[in-house]
């Protein structure tokens, strides 16, 4: 699959062994999302500009991958409705998980980054809509 290969090229500001056990402890054991079937991705807070400007280029660029984000906060939303969690068979497994908006969002950082180096403009995507 392409996008679990993807996520083995994903790095990380802290990629150690310690920060990559810690990675894995808390998304097995500290974060609920897994219960449902979502991704960690799924759960970004879409408001914020940087996750709205990455949602944009994603559905742009690959919206398969849009797609099936959509599905599963469907699917997710219904269940915790009914107050239900998926069989644990159907959970999120480690391997799954492919940090899908990971690359968009280093992009906008670096964006933002250059940007404010060599203009100092604000980047539309975080002006005020009137």
């Amino acid at each position: 699959m392409a996008s679990q290969a993807a996520s083995k090229a994903i790095s990380f500001a802290y990629n150690g062994t310690i920060a990559s056990t810690l990675r894995k402890f808390a998304w097995t054991n500290l974060w609920g999302g897994r219960e449902y079937g979502l991704q960690f991705h799924d759960t970004y807070f879409e408001p914020a500009p940087e996750v709205t400007e990455a949602l944009r280029r994603l559905n742009l660029k690959e919206p398969h991958l849009f797609d099936q984000r959509k599905v599963r906060l469907s699917r997710a939303h219904t269940l915790a409705l009914h107050g239900e969690k998926l069989p644990k068979a159907e959970w999120t497994q480690w391997d799954q998980e492919s940090w899908y908006l990971k690359p968009y969002l280093d992009e906008i950082e670096a964006e933002k980054k250059a940007r404010a180096e060599s203009s100092g403009l604000i980047p539309p995507y975080e002006m005020k809509q009137h």
